[in-house]
């Protein structure tokens, strides 16, 4: 009778671990609150591999999966003048890491790729933004296709609201 009952005990205990396995951690479920919020106001979600910088001491540059937050560039109206978005032809992407390239940037941030691509009153205007983004968005990329931040998605509403402001200043006419 005794093995009966550990033979019983040991199935339903395997159940529960298999439902509490598939079950989302609080982070998760946080994580897909904020990514519905942001998919309802137009931000692109994706999770692709991201290359980051060669940072001081390495040999080469970490790879990864990493999650980002972007919007479609728009094209740029004739007779507008260049911003840090309107030339379709600008690629630069910059990390928070301590990168060997930081040339134009403020302390903590360093280029990936697309150094000298932006003018002085760029910078200016990208360090301003860079400030305003919350605490856990580790890199900026602005492409032909898309602007993208990539996070920790560790964000309240009014965080994503603050990515949100630099995501449009960065496709949108300052």
């Amino acid at each position: 009778m005794d093995i009966k009952w550990l033979i019983v005990v040991v199935v339903v205990l395997s159940l529960v671990g298999s439902v509490a396995w598939v079950m989302p951690t609080p982070l998760q479920r946080a994580q897909a609150i904020i990514r519905q919020l942001a998919m309802s106001k137009g931000l692109q979600v994706k999770v692709s591999k991201l290359q980051g910088p060669r940072e001081v001491g390495e040999i080469a540059p970490e790879s990864y999966l990493a999650t980002s937050y972007g919007l479609p560039r728009t094209k740029p109206q004739r007779g507008v003048r260049p911003n840090l978005a309107a030339s379709k032809r600008v690629t630069w992407e910059v990390f928070k890491a301590a990168g060997l390239n930081t040339q134009g940037l403020p302390q903590g941030w360093c280029w990936n790729r697309g150094e000298g691509a932006l003018k002085s009153h760029q910078l200016e205007q990208l360090t301003l933004l860079l400030e305003q983004l919350p605490g856990d968005v580790y890199a900026l990329s602005v492409n032909p296709v898309a602007v993208q931040a990539y996070w920790y998605e560790r964000a309240t509403p009014a965080e994503l609201d603050a990515l949100e402001t630099v995501l449009k200043a960065l496709v949108g006419d300052l």
